[in-house]
């Protein structure tokens, strides 16, 4: 009996305790006057709008509160109705109490409707049903950006971007048909027999994994094996480009399969399709599958030396241990996980969603527009990280931006130092933090962003602009983001001076005397910066374009910026420089004689650097006859068999005067960037046209000059194509030839672009969109490409007026001895 109301009374005990601990908040403080109390993260609370296209629901566009879409990237392309009646459900509408919309160019420059919307139906579940009347005044086959704002009941607003289109393009249903019925044969093996017809199996392809498929996989690997995973959810489709007959197609959804341990397993997967309508049937030109496990931190993935991850498709997935070793901390699938490997305690330190059903029924949570980054693990297990892009909930919900925080593994707390809005789309956000992000000792936080360096002091608050009118080639960053090296912005071969700075102390130092000689950055091997000196104004010409600066030497600096290394040969100047980890590949011309330079040669410089901690070094895998490459996190020492392994989930210091920093936005350069994008996504952005093409080129991808103006399109390249009227045809480029100095030129509705380093294959696109390409030849003179076939290219010189027809093998050694000297200049829309 006594027995029994010691039962009683710990349970009451416990029932209160649970009580206190998930109801009431966990704490406060007080600093510098400021409140703060820790709760959990809350949940997600802006609306979602699903728009219908093509009378299927297509997937959801999330909440932005930045305005004018700067942040909103090229997400998602609705082909408008012939009624330009759009229909769209917003769900999660209780809060909503006004709605409107407006229609800008891509450019966001032109405001072309705004319209408030005064009329909706309400569903029996609270969700609103909205027809957008869009006005008759887009042009054809234009797009533009659509933007609905959602007025709150408490005053704030929401936006929902997304780019409509009115196209006489009837064929976008049949192949959004296509990419579902792909996707869900995939899942029967019988049934997807007839798949072969666009698969393009090789024997060279990976199909030691599931994480990534594509169609040179094998017909097993598109099967999804024996895992017997089935979809348990419907998929989301987006519609993510179109241009003519092509259409980029994605679909997002979950799986689920029962292991041997009767415990299912769940994943997330992206599918993206490119394809190309004919009369005859739809091509599949391209086609991604991406599979990532969903970790839930069950004791079962404890085991041995090993924290199973399972399948991955390797990227965003790292680990980073304390210096003592104790502490292993990982991020995996935009989650940061850490491990006591003393306690045995596992830490879910960040996540906007899970692995449960009920985190992925709420689509909001699942968005993938984010990740984590981290930049130190101390030795007592505190973890100091960023979160950075779209935030899916929390107190920053709707933003775009990078959030930097402190997990205190002693109270198992979170606190959020400050957040910083962005300007630019997650994948540009991304790509900016790949290049510098840095907690230096000095107590400093480095990052770049938007062509500027930033440093941020921890302590205040305060922030300092470090560099700015930053492009990729005007400044280098150490491997692991201690030292940065930039030069003045006087244009990339006119530079005096160069700095470098080391961002764990904060000093910098200055190379040259700002009067003399020009230097140019050339990147790190290690943490010892690498650049060259040559006279100034002695530029790498071509047909009277500068590409480049002729150097004399080349300099190694350590990091007390002593010489570590001195190159240069007498009687040859450096052409070309590329920098590799450990290697310097050179590539020198001899001294000028008579005017000219002499013969080529090559050299490399193999530098002893100490090896930095790479971020797949404690990431191993092992071949499962069933998941294929499953990975894993390598610990140092065996998790006991008997050992529990406690999971917790910290609790978020939250203050009530907030913690929003607004960094100054620094003007950009104004040179033109050409964005690569493919499967969806952005590839890269870069500062010359050739090097975007090339990114794009395997995937069927496109190139964009600018973030919304396509240009290239290689999946649109004709097989074969011959200009009739020549001599029509390169008026224009004649006409802008004089203007072109070597970079280049965008106006409201033509371009001169330069494309020199570009492929014969590459550049053919645009002589099958019939404008002709100048190539100019070494001895000073230039022809036009006007056509070309498969086996064959026709060339036009327009002093004689002739054409001729030569071999493509012929014209690839040709022009490649020239340097592939491409001009072009086409319209723009």
């Amino acid at each position: 009996m006594k027995t029994g109301k010691k039962i009683v009374v710990l349970f009451a005990v416990f029932v209160v305790a649970a009580v206190v601990y998930f109801m009431w908040p966990m704490g406060s403080k007080e600093e510098d006057g400021v409140t703060a109390t820790y709760q959990a993260m809350e949940d997600a609370t802006l609306p979602v709008v699903y728009p219908t296209m093509l009378e299927k629901t297509m997937a959801p566009l999330f909440g932005h509160r930045e305005e004018k879409a700067v942040t909103a990237g090229r997400d998602s392309l609705l082909v408008l109705p012939e009624d330009r009646k759009l229909q769209i459900l917003v769900d999660e509408a209780r809060d909503v109490a006004s709605l409107s919309y407006e229609v800008r160019s891509l450019d966001l420059e032109h405001l072309i409707e705004r319209t408030e919307i005064t009329d909706w139906t309400e569903k029996d579940d609270g969700s609103l049903v909205v027809t957008l009347p869009i006005q008759n005044m887009l042009d054809q086959e234009v797009e533009y950006q659509l933007g609905i704002y959602a007025g709150l009941d408490d005053g704030s607003g929401v936006w929902y971007y997304a780019r409509i289109i009115e196209t006489e393009n009837d064929h976008v249903g049949e192949m959004m048909a296509l990419a579902e019925e792909y996707s869900k044969k995939t899942f029967h093996y019988e049934s997807a027999q007839n798949l072969t017809m666009y698969m393009e199996t090789s024997q060279t392809a990976d199909n030691s994994s599931f994480g990534v498929v594509t169609l040179k996989n094998s017909f097993n690997q598109m099967t999804w094996g024996t895992m017997g995973a089935d979809p348990i959810s419907e998929p989301r489709m987006t519609l993510k480009e179109i241009s003519g007959d092509l259409a980029n197609i994605q679909l997002d959804y979950e799986v689920a399969r029962t292991n041997e341990n009767e415990e299912t397993e769940r994943f997330a997967v992206t599918e993206n399709f490119t394809m190309k309508w004919t009369s005859q049937r739809i091509y599949m030109m391209d086609y991604e599958r991406r599979m990532n496990e969903l970790f839930t931190g069950e004791r079962d993935l404890f085991s041995g030396k090993r924290i199973m991850i399972g399948i991955s498709d390797g990227e965003d997935l790292y680990v980073k241990k304390s210096a003592n070793g104790r502490f292993v901390a990982f991020v995996n699938n935009r989650e940061l996980w850490s491990y006591d490997t003393s306690e045995g305690i596992s830490a879910r330190v960040f996540a906007f969603g899970g692995a449960e059903l009920n985190d992925l029924n709420d689509v909001r949570t699942i968005r993938d527009q984010h990740d984590v980054e981290i930049l130190n693990v101390a030795d007592d297990g505190n973890i100091e990280f960023l979160v950075y892009g779209y935030m899916n909930r929390g107190s920053h919900e709707g933003w775009t931006g990078v959030s930097y925080n402190v997990y205190d593994a002693g109270s198992n707390t979170l606190e959020e130092l400050f957040f910083v809005p962005a300007s630019e789309p997650y994948a540009e956000l991304k790509a900016d933090l790949g290049r510098l992000a840095h907690k230096g000792e000095n107590g400093i936080f480095y990052l770049y962003m938007n062509g500027a360096v930033y440093g941020i002091d921890l302590t205040s608050k305060e922030y300092m602009v470090v560099a700015s009118g930053l492009n990729a080639d005007s400044f280098a960053v150490s491997a692991d983001h201690s030292r940065l090296a930039w030069q003045e912005n006087t244009g990339l071969y006119d530079s005096k001076a160069l700095h470098v700075m080391d961002l764990n102390t904060g000093s910098k130092s200055q190379i040259g005397d700002g009067t003399s000689d020009s230097y140019r950055i050339l990147g790190f091997v290690g943490n010892d910066c690498v650049y060259g000196v040559g006279e100034d104004d002695d530029y790498i010409m071509s047909n009277g374009r500068v590409m480049g600066l002729y150097l004399k030497s080349l300099e190694i600096v350590d990091q007390n910026m002593e010489s570590a290394m001195h190159y240069e040969k007498s009687g040859y100047y450096i052409r070309d420089v590329k920098v590799d980890e450990s290697r310097i590949h050179i590539t020198r011309v001899r001294e000028k004689s008579n005017g000219f330079f002499g013969e080529v040669s090559e050299d490399t410089l193999v530098c002893n650097v100490e090896a930095l901690p790479g971020r797949m070094d404690d990431i191993g895998w092992y071949a499962s006859d069933v998941k294929g490459r499953v990975y894993y996190v390598q610990l140092a020492k065996d998790i006991p068999s008997t050992q529990k392994i406690r999971t917790v989930s910290p609790k978020k210091l939250v203050l009530e005067a907030g913690n929003t920093m607004n960094l100054e936005t620094i003007a950009s350069d104004g040179a033109i960037r050409f964005y690569a994008y493919g499967r969806g996504r952005l590839l890269g952005v870069f500062t010359e046209f050739a090097d975007a093409a090339q990114a794009a080129y395997d995937c069927m991808g496109f190139v964009s000059a600018g973030k919304n103006t396509p240009i290239w399109i290689r999946a649109n390249k004709p097989g074969a194509y011959f200009m009739r009227d020549v001599q029509n045809a390169v008026k224009l480029l004649e006409r802008y030839l004089p203007e072109f100095k070597g970079q280049s030129i965008l106006t409201e509705d033509v371009m001169l672009l330069d494309a020199s380093g570009t492929t014969l294959n590459q550049i053919l696109y645009f002589v099958g969109e019939n404008m002709p390409v100048l190539v100019n030849t070494d001895a000073g003179r230039y022809q036009y490409l006007t056509g070309y076939d498969q086996g064959h290219v026709r060339l036009w010189d327009p002093l004689t007026g002739q054409s001729e027809t030569i071999a493509l093998d012929t014209a690839k050694e040709r022009f490649e001895s020239s340097g592939n000297d491409f001009i072009c200049c086409i319209y723009v829309k």
